[in-house]
């Protein structure tokens, strides 16, 4: 019999930690964002005003998947609504369930959602690899269970391809613009000294002197972030502290699980430039880039040569610097990475329909690059976002509010579905 565990508490995380590695390396596209590492330093840092909702999926005694969802209070145009959705909040490109069997998990999880209290005004799940690994599960599970299932384009993020590809072609197929920046950023870096680049690799924790580099990142968080309006780090409208406070503590179990990455640039032996990702299958997810203050802007650009030249000769199918904002990765993109959002407006919530209404009949407006929203989750109930807003910033539709709802409690509606209602499955791949 397939049924589902749920937790509310991080605390019990623990007792299903070894599973939920197991799990990990069964799941097409997982990220460090899909461990319960990282759900419990998310959680540490942003979760004070969200509810823990995990979803351990099993059939007899084994977990076979995990949904993780939060319930977070979001500042839309008909008030602050209480959303059921992934924990990512623009750390990642795509997120979803965990496990090898995806179609089973989802339309279980749904299932439970929809038998459960509502505890939520809407569903908004967004991050979906639809054209990758989720193949239409999220949608038929919502459909599977009853939920409407309304289904748009997430982000459109830009993307550095360094495959089947040699660091001459590549530079012939960026502008003349492009070519003279790069060109000209590196004779402005040369003039200060001998330069040298350094990528962290992966590397067995248990081997002799393994090295996290904290060393790296003692010098990397005192960088400047700040171009101009954008701030070169991803994860949200978070105040640059909170941020790099996450990115300190994630680093350590990230480096133990190889997916930690630091990218630095050097002169005259003198770290200027530093970018810091997390790698994964498909490439690798740059989270922060800045600079040392008191060097030219100049060195980002050469930093980013650097970076693509690397890849290209390591064989790296990707880099992803949509994350830390269009600035940085306009100049480099030469393919876009699609994502997808799966909302469900219940009936019963006035608001919630309002905001459905809104999605349909407003029309998305144009965000001048380079400039950041000042309510980021105020088109929650839009149509899809435009490149140009996503790009700049990836979580450019979320708010967390100070406090949480007024009727954080309130009504809870309760379905009971019978037996025979319920939509009949396989487990599947």
């Amino acid at each position: 019999m397939i049924t589902v565990a749920e937790i509310n508490d991080i605390d019990r995380l623990d007792h299903f930690r070894l599973a939920w590695r197991a799990l990990l390396g069964k799941t097409k596209g997982a990220t460090f964002a899909h461990s319960p590492e990282w759900l419990e330093h998310y959680w540490t840092h942003f979760g004070h005003d969200q509810k823990l909702r995990i979803l351990f999926v099993t059939l007899g005694n084994k977990i076979i998947g995990i949904v993780p969802l939060v319930v977070k209070p979001v500042t839309t145009k008909v008030g602050v609504m209480r959303v059921l959705t992934y924990p990512l909040d623009g750390w990642g490109t795509f997120y979803g369930q965990i496990g090898s069997n995806p179609a089973a998990t989802m339309v279980t999880a749904m299932r439970h959602i929809h038998t459960s209290k509502r505890d939520w005004d809407l569903i908004d799940l967004r991050y979906i690899d639809q054209e990758g690994h989720d193949h239409r599960r999220t949608l038929n599970s919502f459909k599977s269970v009853g939920f409407q299932g309304n289904q748009a384009v997430w982000q459109k993020q830009p993307l550095v391809n360094t495959t089947q590809t040699s660091w001459e072609d590549y530079l012939a197929s960026r502008s003349e613009k492009t070519q003279q920046l790069i060109s000209h950023a590196e004779q402005i870096t040369g003039k200060a000294g001998h330069i040298a680049f350094y990528r962290s690799r992966l590397e067995n924790p248990l081997t002799p002197g393994w090295n996290p580099r904290w060393d790296l990142w003692a010098e990397f968080q005192l960088m400047n972030f700040q171009d101009g309006n954008q701030l070169h780090i991803a994860g949200g409208n978070f105040p640059q502290g909170k941020k790099l406070s996450f990115l300190h503590d994630i680093h350590g179990p990230a480096v133990r699980a190889g997916m930690a990455r630091i990218d630095a640039l050097f002169v005259n032996h003198s770290l200027v430039a530093c970018a810091y990702g997390m790698q994964h299958g498909s490439g690798t997810d740059y989270l922060a880039v800045g600079r040392h203050k008191e060097t030219p802007p100049e060195v980002i650009t050469t930093l980013m040569t650097r970076m693509v030249q690397q890849s290209i000769q390591d064989g790296e199918t990707s880099l992803n610097l949509g994350l830390v904002g269009n600035t940085l990765s306009g100049m480099w993109s030469n393919e876009q990475q699609t994502s997808y959002r799966c909302s469900h407006f219940p009936l019963l919530a006035p608001r919630s329909q309002l905001l459905r209404m809104n999605r349909w009949i407003q029309k998305p407006v144009s965000i001048p690059t380079g400039k950041q929203l000042s309510k980021p989750d105020s088109q929650i109930g839009n149509s899809p976002v435009p490149q140009s807003a996503t790009a700049m910033n990836p979580e450019s539709c979320i708010e967390i509010a100070e406090d949480e709802p007024q009727d954080w409690a309130g009504t809870d509606d309760s379905r009971g579905v019978s037996s025979e209602d319920r939509p009949r499955f396989r487990i599947v791949g």
